[in-house]
């Protein structure tokens, strides 16, 4: 049987997604073109805010490299944007000039940031946020003042990230709360003290009118003529969905691509999810809404004439360490018939909200305090009965109840799974714990707020208590023995397809050292080495010190070194602004203070090698200069 030929244009979460559920689901039945604007492959866009504040690295993104794509079959073309569609001939042509026959296309464009026209938005030092090369670019700026322009869920990551990285920040917001879209104004005053309260400055009903400088900012100015002082201005005022590509082809186009219930445009077999497509009016901007058109268009490619894509509500989470935020749904009320059920702390910095409309929970906030979050938002996702969420509303509630969902409620939204398919895991693939439901679903394998639910669904499913295991990976809730039989049962060989098939190592970095070690233990030290998931001091053969900057220590044997390596340290060290030089205990010369971004070259310029001096390991040893000058020298030690 031939297979049948897909273009899937874009390469960021929608299109991945598509991709992966296609080999996942139907690996023989497709022949897949993949087209990106980024000369990288795919990566975790929705942790671009934590590699921002520097609690992950670039390996931790999960950027797959393009042996990925060749090896599983896939034609992929990396920074190459397709210019045009031809939905008569069906063929597509890159910016390469090669047209690329198609039976079914795919639009995953995508959004771009939003830019108001400003004064000076054309300066350098003034960046959006959306890609990991904007984030890299500010990186690379050492921002020692800042300015964020909008105070929604991404500006306030990005402020979060920068003030991380040591700049003096200040958002700028046109509302009088912040995150006005997700926040009633209680809500948003206490968020703004939490803001204030990690050092960012919050301007609000501040509009501004300008970007100041010649060639590079110097600053902004707002409404009112007051002046802010900025070396680097992030612009994060709202997104508008690529829908260029859509429009020259001549499909329908109101704001995004649009798409009906089968997530089908104007033209016949193209199709268009995530960030750039419309439906029913609306377009998306949030990865969990992306993620189910993307499970809905999966099996409509696949034959399933029933599937149809059904908005359901959505949830927003702001990743900023210390601040617990989530909220979904309707959160002011201001419909007819609306109530609120608000428990409300501000000396804590607590605030919970329940709107209910005809006893239906149809909106919920929850910041400071996000117990039971996940039962909450999927009550607003179902429209369930608000008595039954009373008391978890008002925080009084002991053990949380799951609510009773229906098979086709989705339980996790990052990865698109649903009641059902947890149920599947349990009754046909044996699934009996948290972890080992997502080895078989990835349900809980990002951002690990479901996991309570899911537990909750087991214990109803088996009629009894789940048993708790002592973790490997706690945000996976995998124990070593979890781990060591998913490497053993699916030959995994490295800890990169270990986290592609149960989620380990992905949400975050702590367990990876453990994972490798269990991956080697299974596989007799015949796997995959792979240098993100060492520890970050082997990685970048430095000692990670409590400020986030580096300490270096060249190989000097037994304490002897040269002019020329003294000389080279002494360099190294004034270049890189070192704050100490030390003599350690192993009679090394220790470079303190190193910035992470600097180590690469820090290292190129010692040429020297490293020290194995950043394990926990035994290494001190005391060694005298030998017969060659010691006059009662037994013997040479170095």
């Amino acid at each position: 049987m031939s297979k049948t030929s897909i273009v899937v244009i874009g390469n960021g979460i929608a299109g991945a997604a598509l991709v992966d559920s296609l080999l996942k689901e139907a690996p023989n039945d497709f022949s897949i073109t993949l087209y990106g604007d980024e000369h990288v492959g795919t990566y975790d866009r929705v942790r671009l805010s934590e590699y921002m504040a520097g609690s992950v690295g670039l390996e931790e993104l999960g950027m797959r490299p393009k042996d990925w794509y060749t090896e599983r079959g896939i034609d992929v073309r990396l920074g190459v944007r397709v210019e045009e569609i031809n939905t008569s001939s069906k063929e597509v042509r890159g910016e390469d000039g090669e047209w690329v026959p198609y039976d079914k296309v795919v639009l995953a464009t995508g959004s771009s940031s939003w830019v108001p026209p400003l004064i000076g938005r054309e300066k350098d030092g003034v960046f959006v946020f959306r890609t990991v090369r904007d984030t890299e670019e500010m990186l690379e700026a050492e921002p020692e003042k800042a300015v964020v322009i909008g105070g929604g869920l991404l500006g306030l990551e990005a402020a979060y990230g920068l003030k991380t990285r040591g700049a003096d920040v200040t958002v700028v917001h046109l509302a009088g709360h912040l995150m006005n879209q997700q926040l009633d104004a209680p809500a948003g005053a206490m968020l703004g003290r939490a803001m204030a309260g990690l050092g960012i400055d919050v301007r609000l009903n501040a509009f501004t009118e300008e970007i100041l400088g010649n060639g590079n900012v110097k600053g902004v100015r707002l409404r009112g003529g007051e002046d802010l002082d900025a070396n680097l201005v992030v612009i994060c005022t709202g997104i508008r969905p690529n829908a260029g590509l859509a429009r020259r082809a001549g499909l329908k186009v109101n704001t995004g691509i649009v798409v009906d219930d089968h997530l089908k445009t104007s033209a016949e077999d193209v199709y268009a999810v995530g960030e750039c497509a419309e439906h029913g009016g609306v377009t998306i901007g949030l990865v969990a809404p992306a993620l189910e058109q993307v499970r809905v268009l999966s099996r409509r490619l696949r034959g399933d004439e029933k599937a149809r894509y059904v908005p359901g509500g959505t949830a927003t989470r702001l990743k900023v360490m210390g601040v617990g935020l989530e909220s979904a749904g309707d959160v002011y009320g201001e419909g007819e018939g609306s109530e609120a059920i608000v428990s409300s702390n501000p000396v804590k910095g607590v605030y919970r909200k329940a709107v209910v409309r005809d006893g239906k929970v149809v909106g919920v906030v929850l910041l400071g305090d996000t117990t039971g979050g996940p039962q909450l938002l999927g009550a607003v996702r179902q429209g369930a009965e608000a008595e039954e969420y009373a008391d978890l509303i008002l925080g009084s509630g002991g053990e949380v109840k799951a609510p009773p969902l229906p098979d086709d409620a989705q339980v996790c939204d990052c990865n698109g799974v649903s009641k059902g398919q947890i149920l599947v895991a349990i009754a046909e693939k044996g699934a009996e714990s948290v972890a080992q439901v997502g080895a078989c679903t990835k349900a809980g394998a990002s951002c690990g707020s479901c996991k309570p639910i899911i537990k909750t669904i087991l214990e109803e499913a088996t009629g009894g208590p789940v048993e708790e295991k002592e973790e490997l990976c706690k945000c996976m809730g995998l124990s070593t023995e979890d781990v060591r039989g998913i490497v053993r049962d699916r030959g995994i060989k490295s800890v990169s397809q270990l986290g592609e098939a149960c989620g380990a190592g992905k949400a975050c970095s702590d367990c990876k050292v453990g994972l490798t070690y269990v991956v080697s233990e299974v596989n007799a030290n015949r796997h995959e080495e792979e240098r993100h998931a060492r520890h970050i001091n082997d990685r970048v053969h430095g000692n990670i010190q409590n400020d986030g900057t580096f300490s270096i220590v060249p190989r000097t044997r037994g304490g002897v070194t040269t002019a020329d390596e003294l000389r080279r340290i002494a360099d190294v060290a004034e270049k890189y602004e070192a704050r100490m030089i030390k003599i350690t205990g192993s009679q090394r010369l220790d470079i303190l203070g190193v910035k992470k971004e600097d180590l690469p070259r820090a290292w190129e310029d010692l040429g020297m090698p490293s020290g194995f001096a950043y394990g926990k390991a035994f290494r001190q040893v005391k060694t005298c200069v030998g017969t060659d000058f010691c006059r009662f020298g037994v013997g040479d030690s170095t």
